[in-house]
């Protein structure tokens, strides 16, 4: 082999190698997202209290935004913030009008780059799934569709899907996320309206 192509080819190596190095040195954020409604609820997890993760009734990592009914979530029909029409909830004040189903992380706020997102479906008998859409405003409700209770998904910005997880089920989605504000939802039909929303913050 002539040197000059032998050079070539070692310096070609050589960054490469840096480029791995690089790729490999960027920290990786893992952010654990549970799915809940009331059948988590009833069967307890693990033994450890109702849900077995610290303060809130329903609440792995914390009660939430809010810090009201028994997720952490105030009466709105579009869940965490009263968004909804109607301010005390469309559904008059029942069970899914009240927040009996939830989202929850582990964290609100990660840096810019690659994010993990461990997603458990904790519910004993419903179907949940975790989408993940970049916002200009968390807490401005998105695009909702009454006839088919789902957020229209042609009109947001939807960076992530973890499709649907059977009761019990887990699932890994990793993203590449720029700087922004992001909400968390869960868009089966009804679950949205019902509470299944968390804001995500990802920073420089």
């Amino acid at each position: 082999m002539a040197p000059r192509i032998r050079d070539g080819l070692a310096a070609l190596l050589l960054l490469l190698a840096t480029l791995m190095a690089a790729a490999a040195a960027e920290p990786a954020t893992t952010v654990r997202v549970a799915l809940l409604d009331m059948t988590a609820v009833a069967s307890g997890a693990s033994g450890m209290g109702m849900m077995g993760y610290g303060p809130g009734m329903m609440g792995p990592w914390g009660a939430g935004p809010g810090g009201g009914g028994m997720m952490g979530y105030g009466p709105g029909m579009m869940g965490p913030w009263g968004a909804g029409p109607g301010g005390a909830g469309m559904m008059g004040g029942g069970m899914m009008g009240h927040g009996m189903m939830a989202l929850r992380a582990d964290q609100n706020s990660v840096p810019a780059g690659t994010v993990t997102f461990d997603v458990t479906n904790w519910s004993r008998s419903v179907v949940h799934e975790l989408l993940v859409v970049a916002v200009d405003s968390p807490t401005a409700p998105l695009p909702y569709d009454y006839n088919s209770w789902r957020v229209v998904e042609d009109q947001i910005k939807l960076v992530g899907d973890s499709g649907e997880l059977s009761p019990s089920a887990s699932k890994t989605l990793e993203l590449k996320l720029p700087v922004g504000s992001y909400l968390l939802i869960c868009n089966v039909a009804g679950h949205y309206a019902a509470g299944m929303a968390l804001p995500l913050s990802v920073t420089p």
